[in-house]
């Protein structure tokens, strides 16, 4: 089991589409053929390190020159929450990994 947590929309198909081609490429056999969960969490950007911060301020900075034809719900979503707290964590989405879990405890 592989459990993700990203700022995405886990219904959007195309976002689990991105999710699972990353974690392919990262992840070794046997394990990319785990039964994959994606949970949305939040990001606090105070409490980021600061070459995070550097990081989300270049991706940022990227995005926002995409024209708006080129820009995605999930590029939308970095440029709407820039520099902001947000938090999209829903933990009634736990629910379908602890009913996986208990089919195999």
């Amino acid at each position: 089991m592989v459990v993700t947590v990203g700022l995405v929309d886990p219904k959007v198909q195309k976002n689990i589409d991105n999710i699972k081609h990353y974690l392919i490429k990262q992840l070794p056999q046997p394990y990319a053929d785990s039964k994959i969960f994606h949970l949305r969490g939040g990001i606090d950007y105070k409490n980021l390190s600061v070459l995070h911060k550097i990081m989300m301020k270049a991706l940022y900075k990227r995005t926002k020159k995409l024209p708006v034809e080129k820009q995605t719900e999930e590029t939308q979503d970095l440029i709407n929450t820039y520099n902001k707290d947000v938090n999209f964590v829903d933990f009634e989405s736990l629910n379908e990994i602890i009913v996986f879990i208990e089919k195999f405890s």
